[in-house]
């Protein structure tokens, strides 16, 4: 006997539609996967970001969409034992596996990692100096509601990074959404403008056989 066309075709398509679902919600060992996959591709657009943001010593930083926390204890070893790091992301595996990253920090008060989104930040007003936010801008549901949140944790005169994976003129794939990654970028320039964020520089920077669109913004106030 032969199976049914009907019988293999559906299957298939939803363990691909499981597959790719991780990436968005990340949970068990796919999840975990997932989650490891995008660390490793992340990596030259975390340095990207990292760089805009202009990292000193003793600074606060807060990464939304954290994911495994890679680049958040990064981050931390810059600032030092003066500076503090927060990660917040929506996936509970996510978390869990950025607070393992980054126990040691965490026990000496140094780090924090919360589940949470961009729009509804667990944290005190003008906690941090700098934030930064890397391939999760899609994800965020309200984007306008979270650059206020973001306008609302950083100090006055605090920078925001965002930073998306992006196809240059000459790169015609569309890896991850490449493709959109500038379209991305502009519009989180524009829901900033709205949130009160002024713009310090949008450019594209090489990152592999892509490249990366980083947005810099400043908080406005006194």
């Amino acid at each position: 006997m032969t199976k049914a066309k009907t019988g293999v075709m559906p299957n298939a398509a939803t363990e691909i539609r499981s597959v790719a679902s991780q990436f968005g919600n990340p949970r068990g060992f796919l999840g975990r996967l997932a989650l490891t996959s995008m660390a490793y591709k992340n990596g030259r657009y975390n340095g990207a970001a990292r760089l805009a943001l202009d990292l000193q010593p003793g600074d606060k930083v807060l990464e939304i969409g954290c994911g495994p926390g890679v680049s958040l204890r990064k981050v931390a070893r810059t600032v030092g034992r003066d500076g503090a790091v927060a990660g917040a992301d929506h996936a509970p595996l996510a978390v869990r596996m950025a607070r393992h990253k980054l126990h040691w920090m965490i026990s000496r008060g140094r780090a924090q990692v919360l589940q949470a989104s961009a729009e509804d930040l667990p944290f005190e007003a003008a906690g941090f100096d700098k934030a930064y936010a890397v391939n999760s801008f899609q994800f965020w549901p309200k984007p306008h509601e979270g650059l206020v949140e973001l306008a609302r944790v950083l100090k006055p005169g605090g920078r925001l990074v965002i930073v998306q994976r992006s196809a240059g003129a000459d790169t015609t794939s569309n890896f991850a959404g490449a493709e959109g990654g500038w379209d991305r970028v502009e519009r989180a320039v524009d829901a900033a403008k709205q949130a009160g964020f002024s713009v310090v520089d949008v450019t594209q920077e090489p990152a592999g056989k892509l490249v990366a669109a980083v947005a810099i913004f400043e908080r406005g106030g006194t």
